[in-house]
């Protein structure tokens, strides 16, 4: 999938991603339906004048990161990010708030020059070229306020890369847009909306790829009993792109009504919470044009589920998504430490004052 979830990590035009995406993948994916999570600092970025912790996210693999957001009156943020197994080019993560509005900024470049590079001559045969540099950059700005009982976010993306080869020329350049609203609203059985509108592409040479989306969901929190939280959405989502310049254009388009979203939180202890999340998505009309060629469809439906764990140690909470389910068919062989998979991937760690 997840059809759901990627329109809405679409809305996210950030070199790097912030907040506590263990806790919200585990309750649907969607971060903007859970409005006290620091996840939203990206689509909402007003949400960093609510902050005050260190975080540590993706802990147990080599791509992490870490964050420290605090300050009084004027807030202020930096990230780290870990680069795993691919070459990082992330120099600057910077977060600020004033109590109105916030900003999260990022600023990524990396070059490298071994003096030589490989080419292809004119006559078709392989060759040594001096100008080996290579570069890549990226550049993030989100910008958020709360307007008139709304949350606001607007974000822009920009990036580009030269191979340093100076007969191949065609080097990618990308570009995003996006714009997000939560608002209180009665509809039905609904009292607030969340709407999001993304659109980008990538230019390689003289072909460009490029995608749009627009969301409308509408969310209400349950009534249910003490200790336990729950969230449900019904909406609607429309994704279209495709690319032009090449020998054959493509074309795509995908409507989506319903797209449903339940998250539930459940106190187990004063120290422990479940987690569970659910996306399905009714894909009402698809269409895939290649050249002359189009074939639509429609009645396909998505469904997706996770499960997570929460901990609040006082000092610090841990927050993960389970890889192995069936911690709940059998708990006793995880307690008893003769599980053969991994509870988890990675986990959360975060320390608020």
């Amino acid at each position: 999938m997840k059809f759901v979830k990627t329109i809405t990590l679409l809305m996210t035009f950030c070199v790097m991603a912030f907040g506590n995406w263990d806790r919200v993948n585990a309750l649907g994916g969607n971060a903007g339906f859970w409005a006290d999570d620091d996840a939203n600092v990206n689509t909402f970025p007003a949400m960093v004048n609510n902050l005050d912790m260190i975080q540590v996210t993706g802990a147990g693999n080599e791509s992490g990161s870490a964050s420290v957001i605090w300050g009084e009156g004027t807030t202020w943020g930096f990230s780290f990010d870990g680069a795993g197994d691919t070459d990082g080019n992330d120099w600057v993560n910077l977060m600020w708030g004033n109590g109105t509005y916030g900003a999260v900024f990022s600023f990524g470049n990396s070059s490298n020059d071994d003096g030589w590079a490989p080419c292809t001559l004119c006559d078709g045969t392989d060759g040594d070229s001096a100008d080996g540099a290579s570069t890549s950059n990226e550049l993030g700005l989100n910008f958020g306020m709360n307007m008139s009982g709304m949350d606001i976010g607007v974000g822009f993306s920009t990036g580009g890369s030269d191979n340093g080869n100076s007969v191949d020329t065609d080097d990618p350049s990308t570009f995003g847009l996006g714009v997000n609203v939560r608002r209180a609203q009665d509809v039905w059985l609904f009292n607030n909306m969340l709407v999001n509108f993304g659109m980008g592409n990538t230019a390689t040479g003289d072909v460009t790829d490029s995608h749009m989306n627009l969301d409308c969901d509408l969310y209400t929190t349950l009534p249910t009993g003490d200790g336990v939280t729950a969230v449900f959405s019904l909406g609607f989502g429309y994704m279209s792109g495709g690319e032009t310049g090449g020998d054959v254009e493509t074309t795509h388009s995908m409507i989506t009504l319903p797209s449903a979203t339940l998250g539930v939180e459940a106190d187990v202890t004063d120290w422990a919470t479940v987690r569970f999340g659910m996306n399905h998505g009714y894909v009402l009309s698809s269409s895939d044009k290649v050249g002359d060629t189009e074939a639509t469809s429609s009645g396909a439906s998505n469904f997706d589920w996770d499960f997570g764990l929460g901990f609040d140690y006082g000092s610090f909470t841990l927050d993960m998504v389970l890889t192995d389910a069936s911690l709940f068919n059998d708990p006793v062989r995880y307690i008893t430490g003769r599980n053969e998979a991994a509870l988890s991937s990675s986990a959360t760690l975060t320390w608020k004052f």
